[in-house]
């Protein structure tokens, strides 16, 4: 489908009351929906808490999720791994019981509890006992409280610091790409005050164009940098509503932050699919204007996703 058919029909559904929810039925459609959503969400939870080590969970760490999503794998994943406290936040509620039920039913997969156990602080027998207290939940309410965790959707970073002033580990999965400029400025000036001095902040974060995802609306004629060839207005007009808003930055611009606020940093690219390049001299100007100093044009389509490791020492 071309992308501007998309975009438009996007911009539409922005303006209803339910037009995000909408907006993701059609990925629902597919039978094996709940299964895809738990091995994306567990296996990449786990990859980014690889990174922490294996003496991190020696000690009680709180961890905050930024973008809960549709699905509470994550921070699920996070407390089979050991987390005293884990609490979780996005800014629509799109977190139904139904579907969490569906997705926790493979906890059991044999290669997840093994993978779980040669990280989690839990020997075999009181992971099972967990995962089954997991699996008997009535609500989310119980879930919450049984596991300690917390929801906040909406949130402002001030409903965060009246639950927690200081956390152990902050994460996300591919999220940081739909904050805005501004907006991810004041996060990482909050993240630098929140991180403790031996915690971890590890973010992956997706930098090509949304409409050349792979799935029923894909535009399979454009560059995965598409987005990139367009002035901030042109742009604004197709693709600027709250359901579709990417910020169009590069690894580049995250390192910048990175530096501004004072963070040790550690940045892991990766090209995960066969490339579609996009030649650098239809990069707009608007595109390179967003960046503090003078960018090689190259670094713009370098990766098509990365991981950025944070800490303070």
């Amino acid at each position: 489908m071309n992308w501007k058919i998309k975009a438009s029909l996007q911009k539409f559904l922005s303006f209803t009351r339910l037009g995000d929810k909408l907006n993701h039925i059609p990925v629902t459609l597919s039978k094996e929906y709940h299964k895809n959503v738990f091995k994306y969400q567990s296996w990449e939870a786990v990859r980014r808490f690889d990174y922490c080590g294996a003496e991190f969970l020696k000690k009680e760490r709180v961890a905050l999720e930024i973008g809960t999503g549709y699905s509470l794998i994550s921070a699920i994943t996070l407390y089979l791994l050991g987390f005293k406290k884990i609490i979780t936040v996005d800014i629509s509620p799109d977190v139904v019981f139904s579907n969490f039920k569906k997705q926790s039913q493979y906890l059991n997969d044999e290669a997840f509890i093994n993978a779980i156990l040669t990280r989690s602080i839990y020997n075999k027998e009181t992971l099972l006992q967990k995962m089954e207290t997991i699996s008997n939940v009535k609500d989310l309410k119980s879930l919450f409280e049984k596991l300690n965790i917390i929801y906040l959707a909406p949130y402002q970073f001030e409903d965060i610091e009246k639950y927690q002033q200081s956390f152990d580990y902050i994460t996300s999965q591919v999220v940081f790409e739909h904050i805005s400029p501004e907006i991810l400025d004041s996060l990482f000036k909050k993240m630098k005050n929140w991180l403790v001095p031996d915690g971890f902040s590890i973010h992956t974060i997706n930098f090509i164009d949304h409409f050349a995802n792979p799935g029923f609306f894909q535009d399979k004629t454009i560059s995965e940098f598409n987005f990139l060839k367009y002035s901030n207005a042109y742009w604004q007009f197709w693709a600027g509503n709250s359901i579709a808003y990417v910020n169009r930055l590069s690894y580049i611009y995250y390192l910048e932050l990175a530096k501004k606020y004072g963070f040790l940093v550690d940045f892991r690219g990766e090209n995960y699919r066969e490339r579609v390049l996009l030649d650098e001299r239809f990069i707009h100007a608007d595109v390179v204007a967003k960046y503090a100093c003078k960018v090689n044009l190259t670094d713009l389509t370098k990766y098509q996703r990365g991981t950025l490791l944070l800490t303070k020492s």
